[in-house]
């Protein structure tokens, strides 16, 4: 399901001029935008109502009446779970405000992604995955510890499974990918090049693609066969990703317990037969 206010923040960050004031307006204000006309809208925004049309027509509506209907109800489903705040950290921030902030917004991006995450989408993931001869998994930087998470659950359950640190081996890898493999595409920005690179390779092997991404059209998500959308709310501000990498670790956790859930009693038995002993503590 496309949250339309998830949509509006993503645009008004992508966006620039009139559609990311329209959009930051009835992000900020959902309930009050939703009972404005299209002159009213237009009114509180400094806009036209012409610009508020090509707005919703941006969103994949026809026109404001429909983009109208589906906020009112979306904000009848989820009130103010979705529509928050979002604060930047300061030189002056204390570090009990750090732990907060940094806290408030893991959690949140936590439960906006499974406001977006398709249980359709998950289903057919996962019936992909089982029927697929191995999983390559494919991510750089901060994504490839989301990989490597995929590849020691998976390798739990003797799915055959395949990761690597080097870009250039993870495009080998997708060179001798075939239509038997399932992969399993890790970019939260979604304009990964070297991404979508070994993605196009795995399209002309005819390697069926699950990309974990954000929330936005973005290349990896053109080029993907299934998406598992994570909310994309990362600050301009941070030492790496964060609450994307959460985001993601997450959507691995529901891929795999899905996957494991299938085959529930295979599943026990390998766990079991997987367990690492840890010899007990002396002192």
């Amino acid at each position: 399901m496309r949250s339309i206010l998830l949509s509006l923040a993503e645009l008004k960050h992508s966006a620039s001029g009139v559609p990311a004031q329209i959009a930051a307006y009835i992000y900020s204000n959902p309930d009050s935008a939703a009972a404005l006309n299209i002159r009213a809208l237009a009114n509180k925004t400094y806009t036209s109502p012409s610009s508020v049309i090509r707005l919703c027509r941006t969103l994949g509506f026809h026109g404001y009446k429909d983009f109208r209907h589906d906020l009112l109800l979306e904000i009848a489903s989820f009130g103010n779970q979705i529509s928050h705040s979002e604060r930047e950290l300061r030189p002056e921030d204390s570090i009990t405000s750090i732990i907060n902030t940094i806290t408030q917004k893991n959690v949140q991006v936590l439960l906006d992604s499974q406001h977006i995450l398709d249980p359709d989408v998950v289903e057919a993931c996962v019936n992909l995955l089982r029927s697929s001869r191995s999983i390559l998994l494919f991510g750089i930087g901060a994504s490839l510890c989301a990989a490597k998470d995929a590849y020691l659950k998976f390798l739990r359950l003797n799915k055959p499974c395949c990761v690597s640190e080097d870009w250039h081996a993870q495009l080998l890898q997708a060179r001798n990918a075939s239509s038997e493999d399932a992969a399993i595409i890790f970019s939260y920005s979604g304009q990964t090049q070297e991404m979508a690179a070994c993605m196009k390779a795995l399209r002309e092997n005819r390697t069926k693609c699950i990309a974990i991404t954000r929330f936005a059209d973005s290349q990896v998500s053109r080029l993907a066969d299934y998406k598992l959308y994570i909310a994309a709310n990362e600050a301009l501000f941070r030492s790496g990703a964060m609450s994307s990498r959460l985001a993601q670790l997450n959507v691995i956790d529901i891929l795999y317990t899905a996957f494991a859930n299938s085959e529930y009693e295979y599943s026990l038995r390998q766990f079991a037969h997987t367990h690492i002993q840890k010899p007990p503590y002396e002192l």
